[in-house]
């Protein structure tokens, strides 16, 4: 069975007129992603392990002709309330860039449970 076919299995009962079935068939599918998100994560993980016992950088599987590398990377961030300080307002304005998009958030209980032991949390720190 190749994924297509079994992708389109978890589609077979959507009622795409009731949203109490879109939402359903959502969650299955969100849970199945988290589920091999995990995995994926894990053999991932298994990779690097592989890699470093072996001191490797890179590596070319001739069988499934996957390669696989370890690099190093930088990521730098600009402190904006430094940068707030030592430019004036119209200054801040200028280098300041602002993006609109819109953003669907779909909640389920189990989410909303841990939201709200995320806010409690942060309540308790103060």
């Amino acid at each position: 069975m190749e994924v297509k076919e079994e992708i389109e299995i978890l589609l077979e009962d959507l009622d795409e007129e009731n949203i109490t079935s879109i939402l359903t068939k959502w969650r299955e599918i969100v849970t199945i992603r988290k589920q091999l998100d995990s995995f994926e994560e894990m053999l991932k993980n298994k990779v690097r392990i592989y890699l470093k016992e072996r001191s490797w950088e890179k590596y070319k599987d001739k069988e499934t002709n996957i390669s696989v590398s370890i690099s190093t990377q930088k990521r730098q961030s600009i402190d904006k309330e430094q940068l707030k300080i030592m430019l004036t307002d119209a200054q801040y304005a200028m280098v300041l860039k602002t993006t609109t998009f819109e953003k669907l958030s779909i909640i389920t209980p189990e989410m909303r449970k841990v939201l709200r032991g995320m806010v409690k949390e942060k309540a308790s720190k103060r």
